[in-house]
């Protein structure tokens, strides 16, 4: 098993990291560069090069740990099953793959640290998404409340009324107990008879 700061460098050098035991070894491996796979297509599309050849090209390029791993090591047919589970992971293998990727993204921009992060971006040009990164969330924090103060700054100079942009962030606990809060109240004074406000059929017929 490999060492977990090992581990760690390499997601933080690489991102995703996967890995997989052949004979005994552990191979770790990451997802392929969009620049990588144009290099692949372009093998496919040539004569000099055979199935094979780009399958070990593949498993070059995404093998991360150990270095220069000795392929014939592993059996023909575990590389080309890796080779295939590398383009599949890298999501270039279809477009379902593809839109799996993305909406996981999509739902990880959304938690807090990356919400600061992309509102500290969008003000502060001289930061980049590492810096950010090694920047505990008290002095994210800061940047996030410069951030504001910028934009205020900045309408000011333009002669736009201030808007007050600010970021907000929503505690899931809180907004489950003021929807609890809302339920009650609304029960409290529905007509006798009627369907709760949480009452699924209700809610059903209701759009919701």
């Amino acid at each position: 098993m490999l060492d977990t700061d090992v581990i760690f460098e390499l997601k933080y050098k690489y991102g995703n990291l996967y890995s997989i035991t052949v004979k005994g070894i552990d191979l770790y491996f990451r997802e392929l560069t969009f620049k990588e796979y144009e290099k692949v297509l372009y093998l496919q599309e040539s004569n000099n090069f055979s199935y094979a050849d780009i399958e070990d090209i593949v498993i070059q390029q995404a093998i991360v740990y150990p270095e220069d791993f000795d392929l014939n090591k592993i059996p023909p047919g575990i590389v080309s099953s890796l080779a295939e589970e590398v383009i599949d992971i890298s999501g270039f293998s279809s477009a379902k793959m593809a839109r799996y990727v993305l909406m996981s993204k999509r739902e990880q921009a959304n938690e807090v640290k990356n919400l600061m992060k992309a509102f500290v971006l969008a003000t502060i040009s001289s930061y980049s998404p590492d810096d950010l990164e090694d920047m505990t969330f008290s002095q994210l924090a800061e940047k996030v409340a410069l951030s504001e103060k910028i934009i205020e700054i900045q309408q000011g100079i333009n002669g736009i009324e201030a808007t007050n942009i600010t970021l907000e962030l929503i505690d899931p606990e809180e907004e489950a107990k003021k929807y609890q809060e809302m339920i009650e109240k609304h029960d409290k004074a529905k007509p006798a008879g009627a369907a709760g406000l949480d009452d699924p059929i209700a809610n059903k017929l209701w759009g919701g």
